[in-house]
């Protein structure tokens, strides 16, 4: 609960996509605001409109004001808002907001910044995006302009905030340039609560998913987009089946991208060996990590990873795709692998040493369970608030 000797404090998260939209970074605001609610402050969302959700309401508890928006083709449900600027202040005066949180760089964040500033309201920037999670399906010789156009977009947004706030140090590494030079930066990593995430029993989920039981299984969570590059992990199959073929890989996850990897599935012949669960339940993702035996991000773009640190929170080893742009890649430390970013073979072989041998699997779950609670959301949320405190 709410700490008595400090004040009670008036925030709004500016995040398009609530509600819509199942990626990290959505399910990150939403753990955040759910346990600043809990320790006594305000909360408010700042999104868009979409189909499921037309009007201003409820969001897991927390009052979001939607405003008018568009699909983002390829998106997986996101909407940009388009709020004015009168709207916002009206919002900001009546919740009595003293915290601008913008989360997202997207479109309400310009208008909030701007409606923050006209009542001297104090601004956080929050790093959830980089160059690579957007332009990786764009053509290659445009790419290096895009990010560029995004890097000068990212530099205005953060400009206007009094702290910035970034999930891991290869994050402020990579982005900290744009910022002021007086600008307070702070690493916060998105966290996990550790008492949801561990490992536990899965009831009837192999049942419910039609999936083989005794057998060891591969398991990725993450949107189906190109950035994560899923077709190096389906791409290894065939590798592994030649030695392992009790073996099922679970692909958790929905986007744009599934009726290509399921038609390379079709086009490898191992459609009895992958199933693709889609978008499920948080039990059930829950499940999906403690039914697997290894789990594994060929990412190539991360600026944490929080799927890596549930996944060691339910105590598996990890095998991650060693991409300069992921900070996935530094979770590993004896709990598992590092294998070539887009390496099918390289990561076929990783995985081949870990279904061979079960007490290195077991021996790197538990060193994975250690480490995962260096990373208790509760711990996360208390430096968000004086970091909050910090710029009033």
């Amino acid at each position: 609960m709410k700490d008595e000797n400090k004040n009670r404090l008036s925030i709004a998260m500016i995040c398009d996509p609530i509600g819509n939209n199942k990626s990290g970074v959505v399910v990150s605001t939403l753990r955040f605001a759910k346990l600043l609610k809990d320790k006594g402050h305000n909360v408010i969302f700042i999104a868009a409109r979409s189909k499921e959700h037309k009007d201003h309401s409820f969001h897991n508890g927390i009052k979001a004001y939607r405003y008018r928006s568009i699909p983002i083709p390829k998106s997986g449900g996101w909407n940009l808002a388009f709020p004015t600027i009168g709207e916002l202040k009206k919002v900001f005066k009546e919740e009595n907001i003293n915290i601008v949180h913008i989360i997202l760089p997207m479109s309400a964040s310009i208008v909030a910044i701007k409606a923050a500033k006209a009542l001297d309201i104090k601004i956080v920037a929050h790093s959830h995006s980089q160059p690579e999670n957007l332009f990786t399906d764009m053509p290659k010789v445009i790419q290096p302009t895009l990010n560029n156009l995004w890097n000068k977009y990212l530099a205005w947004t953060y400009d206007k905030a009094e702290s910035l706030i970034y999930p891991t140090e290869m994050a402020r590494t990579l982005l900290d340039k744009l910022s002021k030079k007086n600008q307070k930066s702070h690493v916060i990593s998105n966290g996990i609560n550790t008492q949801e995430f561990k490992p536990l029993s899965v009831g009837d989920f192999h049942s419910r998913f039609n999936l083989p039981k005794e057998i060891d299984k591969i398991l990725f969570v993450g949107r189906l987009f190109p950035e994560k590059s899923i077709d190096t992990l389906i791409k290894s199959i065939p590798h592994i089946i030649k030695e392992h073929s009790g073996v099922h890989v679970m692909i958790v996850g929905g986007g744009h991208l599934r009726p290509k990897l399921e038609k390379l599935v079709e086009e490898l012949g191992i459609s009895e060996f992958v199933t693709f669960l889609g978008l499920v339940s948080d039990e059930d993702k829950l499940h999906a990590y403690n039914a697997s035996d290894i789990f594994v991000l060929p990412s190539l773009a991360e600026l944490e990873g929080m799927v890596v640190l549930e996944a060691m929170a339910c105590g598996k080893p990890i095998i991650i795709g060693d991409s300069e742009m992921s900070a996935s890649r530094f979770f590993v430390d004896e709990n598992g692998f590092l294998f070539e970013s887009k390496n099918h073979i390289d990561l076929s072989e990783k995985i081949s040493i870990l279904l061979k041998d079960k007490e290195l699997r077991e021996a790197m779950g538990k060193k994975s369970l250690e480490m995962s609670k260096n990373y208790d959301i509760n711990n996360s949320v208390d430096k968000l608030e004086e970091v909050y405190y910090s710029i009033l």
